[in-house]
This record gives structure tokens, C-alpha cells and sequence, in this order.
């Protein structure tokens, strides 16, 4: 081949390069832009929302004569609008105006309760301190629940709008993966939401199976970002192959893309994270997650109690239904590893033969759960009271006595057996940091239908994020996910 051919060809790669990464800059450009519209309409959309929520509750409150408030309507105004910024204002710093930052709509729900009723509550007594000292209760309890109803419906229609105007005018960002493992493949399905991957950047692989193609080795990877048009790195290799992690950095850097390290550190998992200053280097600070607090208990001990109260009835119906069905005890105790790994006798009602555990080793290789679980679908074990117990959950309600003495919460990670836990990996030891729970994350995204390894995860999710309002609202969301039998056999 000549020289002009060669000159040739590297001014061609060079104008589609130029080309790829002016397209690149330009759909980037876009995002950033719409991106920023949206947030400020969301910020005046949500201003408007709490401050219409507040005076929708005024008319309620007040429609007739008889129930004229003490103060006059501007003063309601006044503190409607400012519960209306102080949202807003705690709204942002839990990031929810920047609409590229993924939030779980768990989360999101969270951070809408806590910033309105803390707006509330600041609002209430800068109003108190200027004299506004008669605003009615019922007022203030309605419009505030209003306000979180129209929030968590406007935000909801307002991020599918958002997806739907980005997708079209500002396309996903288009991300390489540089690592080709287990890490890296469990990235490359997380970020199928948000990013378009195409397809990994390492010198090998040991995995059998990569749904997304190996593109080349990271010696190509300059040449790579810019064939691919790429906008993002994620880089998902171990902290053995430091000096590789830095010549990724830089060279990213170098193509003025977006370089996200994405650290392996499973077994740290039930710990947050912080990243502080010491001299002139950064580390990265573990706090242990926060541990059961006396309001838990007091919710575990309120609602069971009146449980109890309520279900009595049911719990002497289905302990006759039991006997009369099949021999064998109406209870079924087992062996199960509660918090920091201390074992306790888990109570159930007993939906299967009494020879159960005899005849488990004959079933083994019918097993259809994935990790140390055992589970079947059409379990021959089960008796027929036992079918329809297990269908709705109620052979779980004895664990309410669980819960009386300590042993378990209402929510919390699902207490194991202990030869599962003798199979457990070291990061997924960190579940046992909690108190076990009657119902769990793992319940209400489809209990048997989640894979072991997904199950831990949100086990883990919740233990780092725990607080009474998510307890409340997995609460809340367990009995739909009862109702309609979701992955329960």
C-alpha cells in the first residue's frame, strides 16, 4: 500500500472519527439541555402542586360557614407557598431534579414523605414564630397528605414524559463496560434502563457466556470509544489490576468521556460509605448501617398485639382445619439463624405431612430455586389445608409470636435455615446484620420467583437503607403482593 493510500485512509477514519464525535457531543448536548428544563419544570410544577394541594385542602376544611378558620385566607396562602419552596428545597438535596441520577421509586417515595413533612414542620413553626399561631390540624394533616398523593402521581407521570421526550430527541447515552466478568456482567443488565451498552473492553474473559460482545482488548480502547461513539466507561475491574484502572482513567480522560469505577466490593456491602479527606489523600470511611432502634420495636409490638386481637379467631379456625385434614401437629417448628447468626425456633403453622423432613433428601433433584434455597413448585409434601395456607401466607402468622419475643421483626432480610448459610459467601454473610422479618424486600418483588443471589441484594438494599418510613411502606405493599399470590408456592 502507498503512502497517499495511507495518508488517505487517516484523514478518512480521522473525519469519521470527527464526524462520530461531533454527533456524540452534540446528542450529550441535548440531554444536558433537556435535562435541565425538565428539572426546572419539575421545581415549578412541584411548587405549584404543594401550594394548590394546601388550598384544595382549605376549601374541604372550610366549605361552609359553620367551619370558618381564625385566621384569614392570606395567611393560609402564605404558609401553602411556603411549604411549597421548603419541599422543594429538600426535595433537591436528595437529588430528585437531576433526572440522569437513577433513584428506585422506593427511595423517591421516601425522600417526597420526609422533604414534605419536614417542609411542614419548619413551615408550621417559622409561621408560629410570626404569629400565625391558629392554623387548623385538620388542615394541615390533609394538606399534606394531598400534597404527597399529587407529588408521587406528578413525578411519575413526569419522569415517563421525560423518558419518552429523551429517548427521542436525546438518545440513551452509549456506555463500554471495561471488564469482562462476573462484575461487569451483572452491570451490563442493571444498566439496560439507562445506558445503551455495546458490548465489553477487556484481555480476556473466564465467563462461558457474555450477552453483549467482547469488542477488543484494552490496549484498543482509545480506538474503541471512538468506532463506537462511545459517552460513558464504566470500568468493573478488580482492584488487582490497579495500574490497568489508571491507564483506563486517563485514557478516557483523553477521549473527554464520562469514566464511572465501578469498585468490587461485595462484602462490604452492608456497610455505607463515605468518602472524606486525610492530608492530601482521599479514603473511603465504613459506617456500620444503623441497627434496630427502640421506634422498630415499638411498631413490631403495636401491630402485632393488635394483630393478634383481630386474627384470633382466623388462627383457631385454621388450627381445626389443620387437624381435621391430616395427623401430625397443628404447629411446625424449625431451625432457623436470626441477626449476628444466633439461632431461634421459627413457628408456623404446618402445611405439610408430618413426615416432611424425612422425605426431603428423595426431592433434592427437583429442585427449582437457585442458590442454597429449596424450593418446588408442586411440592407432593403438601396437604391440602397446607396448598391454601401457602397460597395466601397464612402459615406465616404464627411468626407473629416471633415477633412478640424478639426473635423477628415485621420487616426485615427472611430468616435462613442454618445449612444455607454454611453455603453463603462471604458478602452475603452481611443479611445476618439485621433482625430477620415476617415480610422483606424479597416478598414484595415476588418472593419464590426471585432468583437467591437478587434476593440477597435486596436483603442488603434494605438493611443499608433502613428507616420506619420504608418499613411502613413495605408494610403497605405486602398485602397486594399477598392478594395476588406473587411467586408464592
Amino acid at each position: 500500500m502507498s503512502t497517499a493510500q495511507l495518508h488517505l485512509e487517516d484523514d478518512t477514519w480521522s473525519r469519521q472519527s470527527g464526524a462520530m464525535l461531533a454527533g456524540r457531543s452534540d446528542a450529550m448536548q441535548r440531554k444536558q439541555i433537556l435535562s435541565t428544563v425538565a428539572g426546572l419544570v419539575l421545581v415549578v410544577g412541584d411548587v405549584a402542586l404543594v401550594t394548590g394541594a394546601f388550598m384544595l385542602a382549605y376549601m374541604a376544611r372550610f366549605s361552609n360557614e359553620e367551619t370558618l378558620p381564625m385566621l384569614s385566607l392570606d395567611r393560609y396562602v402564605r404558609l401553602a407557598v411556603l411549604e411549597g419552596l421548603l419541599t422543594v428545597a429538600f426535595l433537591a438535596t436528595h437529588g430528585l431534579y437531576d433526572l440522569e441520577r437513577p433513584h428506585a421509586w422506593p427511595l423517591r417515595f421516601r425522600a417526597i414523605v420526609s422533604s414534605s413533612a419536614t417542609a411542614l414542620v419548619l413551615a408550621v413553626t417559622a409561621s408560629y414564630f410570626l404569629g400565625d399561631q391558629a392554623f387548623s390540624r385538620l388542615w394541615l394533616a390533609s394538606g399534606w397528605a394531598f400534597a404527597v398523593f399529587g407529588l408521587v402521581i406528578w413525578r411519575a407521570l413526569g419522569h415517563h414524559l421525560y423518558e419518552a421526550v429523551r429517548d427521542a430527541f436525546a438518545p440513551s447515552s452509549r456506555a463500554l463496560i471495561v471488564g469482562a466478568n462476573a462484575l461487569g456482567l451483572e452491570l451490563a443488565d442493571e444498566l439496560r434502563a439507562t445506558y445503551r451498552v455495546v458490548g465489553f473492553v477487556d484481555n480476556g474473559s473466564d465467563l462461558a457466556h457474555l450477552e453483549l460482545p467482547l469488542l477488543g482488548p484494552i490496549a484498543q480502547l482509545e480506538e474503541l470509544v471512538q468506532a463506537y461513539a462511545v459517552d460513558e466507561l464504566i470500568i468493573a475491574l478488580p482492584g488487582s489490576r490497579r495500574e490497568q484502572v489508571s491507564r483506563v482513567i486517563a485514557r478516557g480522560f483523553r477521549r473527554h468521556v464520562h469514566v464511572k469505577l465501578v469498585p468490587d466490593l461485595h462484602d462490604l456491602l452492608p456497610d455505607r460509605v463515605e468518602v472524606h479527606q486525610l492530608g492530601g489523600r482521599r479514603y473511603i470511611g465504613f459506617v456500620p448501617a444503623a441497627g434496630v432502634s427502640w421506634a422498630k420495636r415499638a411498631l413490631d409490638v403495636v401491630l402485632v398485639c393488635a394483630g393478634l386481637l383481630v386474627a384470633a379467631p382466623v388462627l383457631l379456625a385454621i388450627a381445626l382445619a389443620i387437624k381435621l385434614d391430616s395427623p401430625g401437629p397443628v404447629f411446625y417448628r424449625q431451625l432457623r439463624v436470626g441477626k449476628n447468626g444466633r439461632h431461634f425456633w421459627i413457628l408456623k403453622f404446618r402445611s405439610m405431612c408430618a413426615d416432611a423432613e424425612s422425605r426431603l433428601g428423595a426431592l433434592r433433584t427437583n429442585n427449582e430455586a437457585t442458590g442454597p434455597l429449596f424450593k418446588i413448585r408442586r411440592d407432593p409434601r403438601i396437604t391440602r389445608v397446607g396448598a391454601i395456607l401457602r397460597r395466601w401466607s397464612l402459615d406465616e402468622l404464627p411468626q407473629l409470636f416471633n415477633v412478640l419475643r424478639g426473635d423477628m421483626s415485621l420487616v426485615g432480610p427472611r430468616p435462613p435455615i442454618p445449612s444455607e448459610v454454611e453455603q453463603y459467601e462471604d458478602w452475603q454473610l452481611g443479611r445476618l446484620r439485621a433482625v430477620p422479618g415476617l415480610t422483606g424486600l424479597w416478598q414484595v418483588s415476588g418472593r419464590s420467583e426471585v432468583p437467591f443471589h437478587d434476593m440477597v441484594r435486596l436483603d442488603l438494599h434494605y438493611i443499608r437503607n433502613w428507616s420506619l418510613g420504608l418499613d411502613l411502606e413495605i408494610l403497605l405493599r405486602t398485602v397486594p403482593a399477598v392478594l395476588t399470590n406473587r411467586g408464592a408456592y
